[in-house]
């Protein structure tokens, strides 16, 4: 069965509000604090977040046109697929679903976890406890499997929550920045602290554009949703552009926040902990504990939006893939009641759910969340790289007249596959063991692809 069976529902707004949940998540809220602790320069972290945003501008421009050539569920898959084959196309499905979905998901369900139990944990420790550490995935679980069961009713469930649970995130992380600066105890002379822009360390910056990119991964979200949508050659390229623009502006505010209430002196002495949720420090910093720890909870509120579009979208690909008959045939079966793909939808959860338990018994409780950002970071890379590529190899094969198609072609692209290379390379250097098992990861598709083959 094809995605032509899938109805066409979903509109302007919600695909808009899947490319904004899907790329404003656990990114913002943790990694700017990794970048000013590397950098010690609130210039170079504007700097990075801009070229990222402008990184992400050009893939957008390149997966509006192939998401109107290709408007199926599926994405990215489909248009690797399409170009390379169904060798490739397999591996980077394969691949997709553990590095750009399921592993995601596990993580930003945790961090929506820790954010929304830290005043509870605060007070438990507080009072001489010690925090038992599976409450954490339990909760986590509990989370993914509820939005998963709700995306199971149909399109018409899955816009309703997509909808409002971005709307929430939008208005929450609106109200933490317009009441951080014109409320908060912060200090512009923040920005004047640490190392220059003109003797910052070029590994360093180029190094820490990993966390900046991993914070807009999911700028190609509404594309895996493309044979749902209304008016697809119309509603899909502005919905993409849109909300990557809209999350650009967006990031370079909130990184003005954590500037101004901590700067790079502020986080010298600070653990790693407080590092990482730079959003709850920053917040700490403006406002004090009283009201930070309650604004904690609300900031975790806003990954909830996350969560959701990842699960929806990812179940797509496993849709996708089995319509292709490269994945069990169960996950191509559409409910009759709800209209929707409800084995897929089931599979991107307990996928989910089984890596952030995973995570927790190899890397325990303390390092879950870095491993994984590292692993997941260098296959989105490498995975988008090779979907944006294919855009080649569809324009020398189409021949269509309507439809959008990207302005100053080639320059997009290009722009884009030589920025993600030079990232690479420096990754390497820097650290050579995540980009190596993200690399190897991506390409343990090969083995599986094979073997399926043969059976």
């Amino acid at each position: 069965m094809s995605d032509s069976s899938l109805p066409r529902q979903f509109g302007f707004w919600t695909a808009t509000l899947v490319t904004v949940a899907s790329m404003v998540g656990v990114g913002i809220l943790t990694t700017s604090g990794y970048i000013i602790r590397s950098t010690e320069s609130p210039s170079t972290l504007m700097l990075l977040w801009i070229i990222g945003g402008v990184v992400s501008l050009a893939g957008a421009l390149t997966f509006a046109e192939l998401a109107t050539l290709l408007p199926h569920a599926g994405g990215d898959y489909v248009f690797v697929r399409r170009a390379y084959g169904d060798g490739v196309g397999f591996m980077y499905g394969w691949a997709t679903l553990l590095l750009g979905f399921a592993g995601p998901t596990a993580v930003i369900a945790h961090a929506l976890v820790v954010y929304g139990l830290l005043p509870l944990r605060a007070s438990w420790i507080a009072d001489g406890g010690t925090w038992p550490e599976w409450i954490t995935p339990t909760v986590a679980s509990i989370v993914i499997l509820v939005l998963t069961l709700v995306h199971c009713r149909g399109q018409r469930s899955s816009s309703w929550l997509q909808n409002a649970t971005t709307l929430l995130k939008v208005t929450l992380l609106s109200t933490f920045v317009i009441t951080g600066l014109f409320a908060g105890h912060g200090d512009w002379q923040h920005f004047s602290q640490g190392r220059p822009l003109a003797d910052q360390s070029v590994p360093v910056a180029v190094s820490s554009l990993v966390y900046v990119f991993y914070g807009y991964s999911g700028w190609n979200a509404s594309a895996y949703i493309a044979g749902e949508v209304q008016n697809t050659s119309k509603t899909l390229p502005r919905a993409i552009l849109a909300g990557c623009g809209l999350v650009t502006l967006l990031y370079l505010i909130i990184n003005v926040v954590y500037v101004y209430a901590i700067g790079p002196i502020g986080l010298e002495d600070a653990d790693m902990q407080q590092v990482e949720a730079i959003a709850e420090t920053a917040a700490r910093a403006l406002f004090g504990p009283v009201i930070s720890e309650p604004l904690s909870v609300l900031i975790g509120l806003t990954i909830l939006a996350s969560v959701s579009a990842y699960v929806l979208t990812g179940s797509r690909i496993c849709y996708a893939m089995a319509c292709d008959n490269l994945f069990p045939a169960y996950a191509r079966q559409i409910s009759t009641s709800h209209q929707t793909p409800v084995a897929a939808v089931l599979t991107m959860g307990f996928a989910s759910v089984t890596l952030l338990w995973g995570s927790y018994l190899i890397a325990g409780a303390a390092d879950a969340f870095a491993s994984l950002l590292n692993f997941t970071t260098v296959g989105l890379v490498l995975l988008t790289s090779l979907a944006v590529s294919s855009v080649f190899v569809h324009r020398r094969r189409a021949e269509r007249s309507d439809g959008y198609s990207m302005p100053w072609y080639p320059l997009p692209p290009i722009f884009f596959l030589l920025s993600t290379g030079v990232l690479m390379a420096f990754a390497f250097m820097q650290s050579p063991g995540p980009t190596l098992w993200g690399t190897l990861a991506v390409l343990s598709g090969g083995p599986v692809y094979w073997l399926l083959k043969k059976r």
